[in-house]
């Protein structure tokens, strides 16, 4: 079948005389179905089927008449503002369907910007109820508002507009910088705003799972990176990136999905040395950091302020774990603490230098006068603490510190040594950015806190707080 698409208009009976246009019905056989919801406040419009003194308030739309019909239901041209197009009705279909496409980019935009409804309406100069009904599928703008949509909400029309979904491939110049995960994918990056930039970080190394990836390194000189991508500037734009040990980063980036934040989160796997050196390079939104100092006994302030130069540095709390050693379950070796590592029949596994597990082992191993050369599997390093949990699960090793939260994942004993604070170190340059609010947004939730304090053991009864802003 083929229809008639009839763009409508209406002119309100006032002085200003305002030319609106609006959606009015489908017609299918005898039967007129209302296409989408009334709006209170939406323009309305007399239908000229209904007879005489008969009125009707409908949402904006366009009339789509089958050409069977039109001597039935005959259209005055005063209400046309626009010549007639004849529209195959496969086409219809498509219409639909591009109008979906495009109101879920203007409204994920939108979000990404912080932007209410109102506010976009208000930089558009048009109204908030024409804005929602752009963003419901009701109305598809003409060029001018299309133009206006786009400056207001910062992308180009063709981003908002066009084919999202062509698989165009294109190329984007970025600053390269080093991943600190400590082993890493040769071509595969993440590819973030970060400062201001665009910057390409090498992803971890695929580990039973391929890792989340942006695009590909095509080469690399003086600093810069040119990256083969599919991600549009906004996706870019909205992406979060995470480096730290802690494990619970898949919880955080699990309910910032859950959520609906739109905001597509990396965690990069490091010590909390290479993450504070990850900061200080500006390659990652925020650091996890669990490290103390010796002198003070303060957790994260000395270490963050020694690490990252020229900048302000805000201090997030996460939580508050158990630090200690495992060993296999039921202890068969009865190990009881530090004093036990120099045995023969012991062996460890350790963590790499500037994590804080090994900064928790070198001070014991200090304060208790033990040589670490005596201890077997000393130099024996993994990365995170779940690669010690792993590595005393799979008999590579029969004690390491860890945390309790990685041994208890893997049915390991666990003996308690210290408590330590994990923070999120975030430069106050990106306090405000989209990501990083998003982030905030969930680490403020009660639901989160409670949901991460059950699952994994933490104290998380600050989660969210901010600590100091440090003036590094």
């Amino acid at each position: 079948m083929t229809a008639l698409l009839v763009p409508l208009s209406y002119h309100r009976q006032t002085a200003r005389k305002r030319h609106r246009q609006i959606e009015v019905y489908t017609i299918c056989g005898s039967d007129r179905r209302r296409v989408g919801e009334e709006r209170r406040g939406a323009p309305f419009a007399r239908d000229p089927n209904q007879g005489k003194g008969a009125g009707r308030s409908f949402p904006r739309f366009l009339g789509i008449l089958p050409i069977e019909l039109s001597d039935r239901y005959p259209i005055r041209r005063d209400w046309l503002y626009e010549p007639l197009r004849v529209v195959p009705l496969s086409e219809r279909f498509s219409l639909i369907m591009a109008k979906t496409k495009i109101a879920e980019r203007i409204r994920r935009i939108r979000v990404l910007r912080g932007l209410t409804q109102a506010e976009l309406a208000e930089r558009a100069h048009m109204s908030r109820q024409a804005l929602a009904a752009v963003e419901s599928g009701v109305y598809l703008p003409n060029v001018a508002i299309a133009v206006k949509l786009a400056r207001a909400i910062g992308a180009t029309v063709e981003e908002i507009f066009g084919d999202a979904d062509d698989g165009s491939e294109h190329r984007v110049d970025a600053c390269w910088k080093r991943s600190p995960a400590i082993t890493t994918d040769r071509a595969r990056v993440v590819l973030a705003r970060i400062g201001g930039k665009v910057v390409a970080v090498a992803e971890p190394t695929a580990h039973l799972t391929l890792p989340v990836s942006s695009g590909v390194r095509v080469k690399t000189s003086r600093g810069r990176a040119d990256i083969s991508t599919r991600l549009l500037d906004s996706e870019i734009d909205s992406t979060l990136v995470l480096a730290g040990c802690d494990p619970a980063v898949s919880m955080l980036i699990g309910w910032m999905a859950r959520a609906g934040s739109q905001i597509n989160a990396v965690a990069l796997p490091c010590s909390s040395g290479k993450a504070l050196a990850a900061l200080a390079d500006q390659s990652v939104h925020a650091a996890g950091v669990h490290l103390r100092d010796p002198k003070s006994g303060d957790y994260n302030f000395i270490p963050v302020r020694r690490a990252v130069e020229r900048r302000r540095i805000c201090l997030i709390n996460f939580a508050r774990w158990e630090v200690g050693l495992a060993m296999a379950a039921g202890n068969p070796l009865g190990i009881r603490d530090f004093s036990d590592l120099p045995r023969s029949d012991v062996r460890i596994v350790n963590r790499e230098r500037g994590s804080g597990a090994r900064q928790v082992l070198d001070e014991a191993l200090v304060s208790s006068g033990l040589n670490s050369k005596r201890i077997a599997g000393y130099g024996n390093e993994v990365s995170g603490h779940l690669g010690v949990a792993a590595a005393i699960h799979d008999n590579d090793a029969d004690t390491g510190v860890t945390i309790r939260v990685a041994a208890e994942a893997y049915g390991l004993d666990f003996i308690p040594i210290r408590e330590e604070r994990y923070d999120l170190a975030i430069p106050e340059s990106e306090m405000e950015s989209v990501p990083v609010r998003r982030m905030l947004d969930a680490l403020n939730s009660g639901r989160f806190a409670r949901e991460v304090a059950q699952l994994c053991a933490y104290d998380t009864g600050r989660m969210g707080d901010e600590l100091a802003r440090i003036d590094c």
